[in-house]
């Protein structure tokens, strides 16, 4: 999955659980959860070599996830001011995505660290690959679930 919608699930989850002993550790088997869901990802199965759309891809998914991390951090602070609603936004995001930093050497490095290897072979087994159009649509969909559940929750 994308990492926007890792994030939103993991703000979302940060929303709706004010308790961040809960919240953290849920937004983090979430990710695997997600991977889960039939989709469609820049690492695609039919796509052994990145090509520098793929890497603008990334990099756009990126700040699209930092993005709106960042805006429902500063919501939280600024609008909402809660303190420890923005810290626990800004935790849930992060740890929503941990998975997928940790296994990004393993992607772009010749020799990365095991932790790297490990997880990629994780994720490699867990994800739930979809062509286009239907994997992002799948993800369209846990991106608005998470708005909703965001705007309900805020």
């Amino acid at each position: 999955m994308l990492l926007m919608p890792h994030t939103l699930a993991g703000i979302a989850i940060a929303a709706s659980v004010p308790n961040p002993i809960i919240s953290i550790p849920l937004s983090i088997i979430m990710h695997f959860m997600g991977d889960m869901i039939p989709h469609w990802d820049l690492y695609d199965k039919r796509t052994d070599e990145r090509t520098g759309w793929v890497d603008l891809g990334i990099m756009l998914d990126l700040v699209l996830g930092v993005a709106f991390g960042i805006f429902f951090t500063l919501y939280s602070l600024w609008i909402l001011h809660n303190t420890s609603l923005a810290l626990n936004i800004l935790a849930c995001g992060i740890f929503s995505v941990l998975p997928d930093a940790i296994m990004a050497p393993a992607l772009y490095i010749k020799n990365p660290p095991k932790i790297s290897k490990i997880m990629f072979g994780i994720q490699k087994k867990i994800h739930n690959h979809a062509a286009l159009p239907y994997g992002l649509i799948t993800q369209l969909l846990v991106v608005l679930l998470c708005l909703l559940l965001i705007s309900g929750s805020l």
